[in-house]
This record gives C-alpha cells, structure tokens and sequence, in this order.
C-alpha cells in the first residue's frame, strides 16, 4: 500500500452498469425492490423506469478502496452516502475517491466518496473514514 497521501490526491474509476449486475447484487444482498428489477413497477415511480441500487454503486466505492486506493490493508471506519440522483441501467459510472485529510499519527484518511454520470452530473456524494498502514 502507498503510504504518503496527500490531500487532493484523487483516483478515478469508470463502470458500465447493467440490468444483471443489478439481479447479481439483488441475489447477494437480498434487496429485490421491485424499483430495481421489475419494469412494469418502476414504470409507475417517479422515475419511470427501473433504477440502479444505489448501494451496488456504494460496493463500488468499497472495491476501490479495499483494492487500489488506498488500496490494501484499508480498513473501513466510517462511510457516509448521499444519494443525489438516480442511475439507470446500462449508463457508464465514474467513481471518485479524493484525499481529504492525512492523520500520520492515527494512520487514518478522510476520504471524499464521488459518482457521477457520463455528463459529470453528481449522483452520489459521501465521505469515508479509513484506517491504513502508513
């Protein structure tokens, strides 16, 4: 793992979302509001079609973090999501994971938590907290 991050320091990552991808986290989460997956139902919301789980795009933020920024060895104090805008299916996704404070002494960052959609539209804001091998 890295060891000296900086704030603004950011990583970004692109995902293309898809109608299974939304059926394997139902599977594995066991959230199967028919929002989700059911186009009649989500035909009738707000929305008018059916909606990403906003927390398979939080699993994304998680991957990122576990895996390549900070990156192995992260340990997950705190996590805070708000959820600005629906996602739909088949859209492309970039997640933004930002350095918003170093604590050298504690081994912790603060974490700027992003998504946003192909047109840079904000869909997800939130902030983590992480310990990390420093």
């Amino acid at each position: 793992m890295k060891k000296d991050f900086k704030v603004g320091e950011f990583y970004e990552k692109i995902y293309y979302v898809t109608e299974d991808m939304g059926r394997q986290f139902a599977s594995v989460s066991g959230d199967y509001n028919p929002i989700h997956l059911n186009e009649e139902v989500a035909q009738k919301t707000r929305f008018g079609k059916k909606v990403v789980h906003g927390m398979l795009l939080g699993s994304y933020i998680s991957g990122i973090i576990g895996n390549e920024f900070p990156g192995n060895g992260s340990v997950y104090l705190k996590q805070e999501l708000d959820f600005r805008k629906p996602i739909f299916y088949d859209s492309k996704v970039k997640i933004k994971i930002e350095v918003l404070e170093v604590d050298l002494k504690k081994q912790r960052l603060l974490l700027g938590t992003q998504c946003f959609d192909c047109e840079d539209n904000m869909l997800i804001d939130g902030k983590a907290l992480i310990l990390y091998e420093g």
